[in-house]
């Protein structure tokens, strides 16, 4: 945005100089040469500019998004000054972030898939806003792109219906919305598929996990997991790091 906000006055001097090679001397040429070099140069720099800019002047959340919030019970026990730190980190989550949605019904006319709508947007990336909210670096960068479905889904990589995945080669997650939902505003209830995979995708997870020790300290088993995620043989030490983060606040609910 910021970037385009500077390609203005540089396509206005680019079209006067044109103007004025016709209407004057070919001197003005040397503007013309100077106006494309610096659009140019402002093509190559767009995503450097932009961020920058957004990094000073983060945007607004929406407020349905700032309405989701209040129900997550990690914002919920955050004071003011770290809800603010959450609501700027996810704003700028969203715009270094591709979200699509698989159309229920497909016309012959339409698209594949379609933007998806922020509050989608935030039920996906709540989950990783609370996984790296100690760390500087909170943009998770392994992933581009998140795809949403209604319902539970089968890939080229999984044919059985699944509530979640994630791609490294393409760098994508994938969601069944409805489970994703509810392991965000319910973590102590269901199981949080959106921190499960972001885990995954960011390796932050536990290290020297095992079923049989997990198994005993949260009274899980992994049958369980399998069946929140959909998947058979789930990544043991991503669904312990869901388990200690959740935990780690819970006491602050009390």
């Amino acid at each position: 945005m910021k970037a385009l906000h500077l390609a203005i006055p540089v396509v206005v001097l680019i079209l006067f100089s044109t103007i004025m090679m016709f209407i004057s001397n070919e001197l003005w040429s040397i503007g013309l040469v100077a106006g494309i070099i610096c659009l140019v140069v402002l093509f190559i720099l767009k995503n450097v500019l932009d961020w920058r800019y957004y990094q000073k002047h983060p945007p607004q959340l929406e407020p349905n998004v700032k309405a989701i919030l209040t129900q997550v019970p990690f914002y919920k026990q955050l004071g003011e000054a770290q809800r603010k730190k959450f609501e700027i980190r996810l704003a700028l989550f969203f715009i270094s972030h591709e979200y699509r949605i698989q159309p229920t019904k497909r016309l012959m006319d339409e698209e594949d898939e379609f933007e998806a709508p922020d509050e989608l947007k935030a039920f996906s990336s709540i989950p990783a806003i609370i996984l790296t909210f100690e760390q500087e670096n909170f943009l998770c960068p392994e992933i581009l792109q998140i795809i949403f479905y209604n319902h539970p889904f089968p890939t080229p990589a999984y044919k059985v219906l699944h509530h979640s995945e994630y791609n490294a080669e393409d760098k994508v997650l994938i969601f069944s919305v409805p489970h994703l939902r509810k392991g965000v505003l319910e973590p102590f209830v269901y199981f949080d598929l959106g921190m499960y995979e972001w885990s995954r995708a960011c390796q932050i997870q536990s290290i020297g996990s095992d079923w049989n020790t997990f198994e005993r300290t949260y009274g899980i088993v992994k049958d369980q997991a399998e069946t929140s995620i959909g998947l058979p043989e789930p990544d043991i030490q991503s669904v312990q790091k869901v388990f200690e983060v959740h935990r780690s606040y819970l006491t602050l609910l009390l």
